[in-house]
């Protein structure tokens, strides 16, 4: 799905890149040729600086969006999700497994969520990343308090699962 949204930007690598942050971010583009997270105006300049772009670059991609129903149709729509709280979690009291795992297998989460709530780990938070944007797919989950190491060997058992990290 999303290598073919970015391969309508093929003739334009620096229109690549621009899509590309835009879906790592989570931002939409606006009828009014903005940018937005959510409803939070983003400043054209600044990104385009932050994948050292031109302003110009930013701008005729959201151009390109917006000439094509089917992309406008997406980029119009997208939201964020919300915080990440895995970089915070020791200032929370909280714990982080990251895991990665096979995106071609399905089931990959349930299997994950089954082991934690057998072990009675509660989930504040689960991230999971798209295969199709990450080049390596990966689940972050964040608990409600730190975990020991005990869980690693119950992870790494599943066949779905091929890395596993606490933080």
């Amino acid at each position: 799905m999303w290598s073919d949204i970015i391969h309508k930007f093929s003739k334009y690598p620096a229109q690549q890149k621009v899509v590309s942050k835009i879906l790592e971010l989570g931002l939409n583009v606006g009828e009014d040729h903005k940018l937005y997270c959510n409803d939070v105006e983003v400043n054209i300049s600044s990104l385009a600086k932050s994948i050292d772009a031109d302003r110009r670059a930013v701008t005729s991609t959201i151009n390109t969006i917006l000439c094509d129903e089917q992309l406008t149709n997406i980029f119009k729509n997208i939201k964020t999700a919300g915080p990440l709280l895995s970089n915070i979690a020791n200032q929370l009291e909280l714990g982080v497994i990251e895991i990665e795992g096979e995106s071609q297998k399905a089931g990959v989460l349930r299997d994950i969520t089954r082991i934690l709530a057998k072990e009675n780990i509660s989930i504040r938070q689960a991230y999971v990343s798209d295969p199709e944007i990450d080049d390596t797919p990966h689940v972050t989950i964040v608990t409600d308090k730190p975990l020991d190491g005990s869980i690693i060997p119950l992870l790494l058992e599943l066949d779905t699962v091929s890395k596993v990290s606490l933080s």
